[in-house]
């Protein structure tokens, strides 16, 4: 259980705003049934909405028939436009790409096997943009990607739906592993252009250069190659945002526990309107019991 989250909903809901949020999750195939921390939200505002892509129909089909109420999965690929696109299937689904596998590179280090090419085929990509104005979805709250390589495309194809994020949750890579692919520098300073910050990164991940081995663990990194990148909403312009954006906002940060960020957001709250909850948010997570 996430206390912080938890003593957060309770203050928030003195306000009486009565909203909830909209979710996009890009890559949405779960590993061993483990939900990303955002499906948390639901439980406290269950009129909120999440969809999700995933490019097998058979996939999807299987998680919308698993799935809670305000979840669903759409058996869609996103890209930067309505077009055809190469599709590169690897040895494990979780590395397909709109890019193909590096293996020049990454045939370097230990267990990246999985990310070899098996074969090629072609599918239909939309775009974001698209898909939100043909299904009337309305303004974004967050957006957790992950798309092996593609995250920058799907962002070149979302130019409205990036005016209103709040947050994001993106992969990136430091390092090819498939060719000519974005790294972080170049899906940084996009998102730059569009009102975000970068807040941090969410663990390092990567693999050390064959034949070492560190501590008999085939994945333990020696060369960063990936993480998840959490983006944000510039916090010099939290000061124009409505109070419900602030609020979600603040809510959004706790999910990752970025604690600061909350009571900022509150503290930006509490300026308007003589409130304490930033105060009262942090007495509450301190207590022992």
């Amino acid at each position: 259980m996430n206390k912080p989250l938890l003593e957060l909903v309770n203050i928030i809901k003195k306000t009486n705003i009565d909203f909830s949020f909209k979710i996009i999750e890009i890559g949405a195939l779960q590993i061993q049934d483990q939900k990303e921390p955002f499906y948390e939200l639901l439980d406290h505002f269950p009129s909120s909405k999440i969809i999700g892509f995933e490019i097998e129909k058979d996939v999807c089909e299987k998680m919308n028939a698993n799935s809670r109420q305000g979840v669903k999965y759409y058996p869609l690929a996103l890209g930067k436009a309505n077009e055809r696109r190469k599709l590169y299937i690897t040895k494990h689904p979780m590395c397909c790409s709109l890019y193909k596998p590096n293996e020049d590179l990454i045939k370097l280090y230990n267990n990246f096997e999985i990310a070899y090419l098996k074969e090629e085929t072609e599918i239909d990509t939309v775009s974001l943009d698209y898909f939100i104005d043909k299904h009337e979805i309305g303004n974004i709250d967050f957006i957790k990607i992950d798309v092996q390589g593609a995250e920058l495309d799907i962002f070149q194809g979302a130019s409205k739906a990036l005016k209103n994020v709040l947050k994001i949750v993106c992969e990136v890579e430091f390092v090819p592993h498939y060719q000519n692919q974005p790294l972080f520098g170049d899906v940084c300073n996009h998102l730059i252009k569009h009102g975000l910050m970068f807040n941090k990164f969410l663990g390092l991940a990567g693999r050390a250069l064959k034949p070492i081995m560190l501590n008999n663990n085939p994945n333990l990194p020696s060369q960063h190659i990936w993480s998840d990148a959490v983006f944000i909403y510039h916090i010099q312009k939290i000061k124009n945002l409505t109070d419900e954006k602030i609020l979600k906002l603040s809510l959004l940060a706790c999910v990752y526990f970025s604690l600061d960020l909350t009571f900022f957001c509150l503290s930006e709250y509490d300026k308007r309107y003589s409130t304490s909850f930033a105060k009262e948010w942090i007495s509450k997570i301190a207590e022992k019991k």
